[in-house]
């Protein structure tokens, strides 16, 4: 997948790019400061700008950002995943959505099915409060975006060896890979809300 296929699917379909919770969203990831009227090909052009920095910073291509992606939002779920015989729908979806992130070649609408998937069980945790996910709606209607964005900045995983959690993200670092994952994660998002 290259990022042209990322922001021609997101960005520029977007109805309404400069409603102010959208620009609000992507602020945190990209600065807007040199725009005095946000528009839609001004912001793709920044976006566009970004990734690029992020692929020379990082010495990676799109790609493998796609990948990194898949590998933490699965780091987010893997252990609130039900283990059971005979397996649960939250399963069978899980693992439909783990053989799309380990596919050699991912396309654009492989990368949407997995956010759907795995944010419809990210939701399930977070609205029930729960460790273990057997059942959860698949139903895009289901993802509310503020308490997505805002519970996956803070989420925590186990420190392997450790009785400890960390942050899974790392925002610090504008151009590093965790920053980015949530800027794609926003961008998917918002495509998964404005989808009829």
């Amino acid at each position: 997948m290259e990022v042209q296929e990322l922001i021609e699917n997101t960005w520029l379909e977007f109805d309404d790019v400069t409603r102010d919770c959208v620009l609000l969203d992507l602020n945190n990831y990209i600065e807007f400061k040199s725009m005095k009227e946000p528009s839609r090909e001004g912001i793709a052009e920044k976006l566009y700008d970004h990734f690029e920095k992020v692929e020379l910073k990082n010495k990676a291509d799109f790609n493998k950002l796609i990948k990194w992606y898949f590998k933490k939002i699965n780091e987010i779920l893997e252990y609130r995943i039900e283990d059971a015989e005979p397996k649960t729908h939250a399963q069978k979806y899980y693992e439909r959505a783990i053989s799309i992130s380990k596919s050699k070649q991912v396309f654009f609408q492989d990368v949407v099915d997995y956010t759907r998937i795995m944010m419809t069980l990210y939701m399930e945790a977070i609205k029930n409060q729960t460790e273990s996910i057997s059942d959860f709606n698949l139903s895009k209607d289901w993802l509310d975006l503020d308490l997505i964005l805002t519970n996956i900045r803070e989420e925590t995983i186990p420190l392997e060896g450790l009785n400890r959690r960390i942050y899974c993200f790392d925002i610090t670092d504008l151009y590093g890979y965790d920053s980015n994952i949530l800027l794609i994660l926003t961008l998917l998002l918002y495509k998964l809300n404005g989808e009829e």
